[in-house]
């Protein structure tokens, strides 16, 4: 095994031992404790023949189970060590080389074990993905002797995979999820439409086409067929990149901003996708984006403004990077009587930019009050609100588990209240917590 060998003093007490006991046998005359000398000398011979073979040879193979991945997907990642060379290593250790700003949720890079002439051994584990691209540093190897005082360490250089890319939110690619009557929003009010309304007697003018020919031919009175009238239909995507999201369940996992951007562009692409007219919108940028705003300093992203929805949710997603990397959640208890608090400015702002018969979808991590003072505070205008939530709470520690306790109950505060939520995990496919918030677009 070609590396840097070392050698620890494990043994060296034993051969002392025989030398001491053999002197004081011959001081003494006794037979006996020149014969205990053969066990430390046993030892100390153990030690000295016990060595890593020279000739041990290893073969390295790392495959990574994607290319590309979104935020939160677990990305699976196999190693496998094979003894090429001839010699048994009586106690092999290996660490994959894990990119240091990722999490590992599953499984070990690490294997420990014997490995024989033209034996394999495999560890398998899986990371979470983030932005960026992402290189695997080479494993480090080290063989042990059987009496574990002799080691040899070396770098591995494995073939397949180096790395794989954390897409930006932007890259991914629309759900192909379906939405009802895409585009339209069927109304109360009588007009041209699609769907039967009432019918009403004929006035002048009225157009030939919508006339009851029918009730005509049976009574010989005029009637005109109404359908129901349909709007068009315009969404506004609201992504919460306030400071409050720049946090993240653990360090190596993406925060809540970088969640959010994701969501909301699968959202716009799929909406757009429909030819449903989508709005975008994000509260919480820092100043000195070059993002073109517009009143109360919003950036407000439609088919008419210079501003893409590209350059707005990678804004957002920089800003993830503007605070530490892990920061723990502070637990926030939600305040009572929350939907009678009127809105704060940014909310207020929201509304005033709002067109008629929107439907409202934000997008939030719900660490805190705000969204539901937004909801709340577009209830009474009518405006059709869904809250599409990812979970970035971690319930394995006490702190957590409140932090994720005050989340639930603004989700239940939501749901009581009567406006659409969807709880996304990061560990459940998108497509699912889209389809769910998806049915309640029109």
């Amino acid at each position: 095994m070609t590396a840097d060998v070392t050698r620890t003093r494990r043994w060296q007490t034993t051969g002392v031992a025989a030398l001491l006991l053999v002197a004081v046998g011959f001081l003494y005359a006794s037979p006996v404790v020149v014969a205990a000398a053969v066990i430390p000398v046993a030892f100390a011979a153990y030690d000295a023949l016990s060595v890593v073979p020279a000739s041990a040879k290893l073969h390295a193979e790392r495959d990574i189970g994607m290319t590309a991945a979104s935020p939160g997907d677990r990305v699976p990642v196999t190693l496998t060590v094979t003894n090429t060379g001839e010699a048994t290593i009586p106690d092999l250790r290996v660490i994959d080389g894990v990119p240091d700003d990722l999490a590992v949720t599953a499984g070990t890079p690490r294997l420990a074990t014997p490995l024989r002439p033209g034996t394999t051994a495999t560890t398998t584990y899986e990371v979470v993905a983030k932005r960026g691209t992402h290189e695997f540093a080479a494993p480090i190897a080290r063989g042990r002797s059987f009496a574990g005082s002799d080691q040899a360490t070396t770098t591995l250089d494995p073939v397949g995979d180096t790395s794989f890319e954390g897409l930006r939110a932007i890259d991914t690619p629309p759900t192909k999820t379906p939405i009802h009557r895409a585009g339209t929003q069927p109304t109360d009010q009588g007009g041209p439409g699609l769907e039967f309304h009432r019918t009403r007697e004929y006035q002048p003018g009225d157009p030939l086409n919508r006339l009851n020919w029918r009730q005509y031919a049976k009574t010989g009175d005029l009637s005109t067929v109404e359908f129901r009238e349909e709007h068009a239909t315009r969404t506004a995507l609201i992504v919460d990149a306030r400071k409050q999201t720049r946090v993240s369940p653990a360090p190596g996992h993406p925060t809540a901003t970088e969640l959010n951007a994701y969501v909301s562009a699968r959202l716009h692409d799929t909406l757009e996708t429909a030819d449903v007219d989508t709005i975008l919108t994000a509260v919480g940028l820092p100043a000195g984006t070059d993002l073109t705003v517009g009143p109360n300093d919003l950036p407000w992203v439609t088919t008419e403004t210079p501003t893409d929805a590209t350059e707005l949710l990678d804004a957002v997603e920089e800003t993830a990077t503007q605070g530490p990397k892990h920061r723990s959640i502070p637990p926030k208890p939600p305040r009572d009587a929350v939907f009678d608090i009127s809105m704060p400015d940014s909310g207020d702002a929201i509304r005033q930019r709002l067109p008629p018969r929107a439907e409202v979808v934000i997008i939030t991590p719900l660490l805190d009050d705000w969204p539901l003072e937004l909801a709340g505070g577009l209830q009474p205008y009518n405006y059709p609100v869904t809250v599409v939530s990812p979970d970035v709470t971690d319930r394995t520690t006490s702190a957590g588990n409140i932090v994720a306790l005050h989340r639930d109950l603004r989700l239940s505060r939501l749901t009581d209240a009567g406006f659409s939520v969807v709880d996304w995990h990061p560990e459940t496919p998108i497509n699912t917590a889209l389809a769910r918030s998806l049915a309640h677009l029109h």
